[in-house]
């Protein structure tokens, strides 16, 4: 893993400025596209020329639109042509009637004419509106011209999955909507301690019944969670719309995380996300239907694109991003030693 560059904070950079930081990276990869030649050695006494191409991009929904240009996920969709709906000040993806007329690819060359098009615009109230209209705005990344900011965009199953939807089922449909009470969440906790599973299954996700329910869940423990527990855990506590509505998630995600996939495997599991969606809006109205209840419908695109989940989703690079962070703050202690706040037991010095 190549660490290319770290954003400077205290805050996230906003929308298109992204750029600035986009700008010397790109201005590479067109190095790299163009060829580079390596240099003969022993093993390899003739020059070679080699090139370099981004294929794939993987990052969780907002970073997503910042890369590429896209508009905001509650707005609308950056692979299909969906928009949201809004009642009220709410936005929601509901509405599947007319699911033929726009699940559609977007077309990648209309993305670059109306990104152009942004760039010429002289004032902020002008680029509103383009974004408005056009749902783009300019990226460094259509620099490059073999990059398709469609197709080479991914949908991250860890964070569409299991830190989107199965979070928000459970704590959100089922937790908040009074589904499940305190009780129901400690009779879960003391039967997951029963069930016994092989140590390299990850985190055992035992702490259920804290705070709200499932606090402090990541990724790991919400997929484990579903794939393992949550049918033997909850199943008897649940009324029979919530079991369907369980039952295919579980059933989607199974085939999903399979090591090896098929085309008829991927059909089974959108049909299984479609029935979800479907369910949720039966049951608890459009206006439950998520960003991330949609983007589920895209992952089987990009299973046939990049293969199973395991080649493309972002576990091993959020993995890395913590151990960066405790290595920064660590740095941090040390190059600040008279902080008036000191966590315990960690150490102003390391290796």
């Amino acid at each position: 893993m190549l660490i290319l560059a770290l954003l400077p904070g205290p805050n996230e950079v906003k929308l298109h400025k992204i750029n600035h930081y986009l700008a010397p990276i790109v201005d590479e990869l067109l190095e790299f596209w163009s060829g580079v030649n390596l240099p003969p050695s022993e093993d390899h006494p003739e020059v070679k020329k080699i090139r370099l191409a981004v294929i794939c991009c993987a990052n969780d929904i907002p970073a997503a639109r910042k890369l590429c240009g896209h508009i905001s996920a509650k707005a609308a969709c950056y692979r299909c042509h969906k928009r949201a709906n809004v009642v009220g000040r709410r936005s929601n993806f509901g509405g599947f009637d007319d699911i033929s007329e726009w699940f559609q690819d977007r077309n990648p060359e209309e993305h670059r004419t109306n990104a152009e098009a942004w760039r010429y615009c002289t004032t902020r109230d002008e680029r509103d509106a383009h974004v408005s209209a056009n749902l783009v705005r300019w990226s460094e990344m259509l620099r490059l011209p073999y990059f398709n900011p469609i197709r080479h965009l991914i949908v991250d199953p860890m964070h569409c999955l299991f830190l989107g939807i199965a979070k928000w089922i459970v704590k959100k449909l089922w937790i908040d909507g009074g589904k499940l009470s305190k009780s129901d969440l400690k009779l879960m906790e003391n039967r997951a301690k029963q069930i016994k599973l092989p140590a390299d299954m990850g985190r055992i996700p035992y702490k259920i019944s804290t705070g709200d329910g499932f606090s402090g869940f990541t990724a790991d423990q919400w997929k484990s969670f579903i794939l393992i527990y949550a049918i033997p855990l909850m199943w008897d506590l649940l009324v029979t719309s919530d079991r369907n509505i369980l039952a295919k998630f579980v059933k989607a995600c199974s085939l999903l995380t399979c090591r090896i996939i098929n085309i008829d495997m991927l059909s089974q599991a959108h049909d299984r996300l479609l029935q979800v969606a479907l369910l949720i809006e039966e049951n608890y109205g459009q206006e439950f239907i998520t960003p991330n209840i949609h983007l589920s419908l895209h992952i089987t695109d990009c299973c046939e694109d990049y293969g199973p989940l395991y080649s493309f989703w972002c576990y091993s690079f959020e993995r890395m991003n913590g151990l960066l962070g405790n290595k920064l703050f660590l740095l941090f202690l040390c190059l600040c030693p008279n902080l008036p706040y000191r966590p315990k037991n960690i150490p102003y010095c390391f290796l």
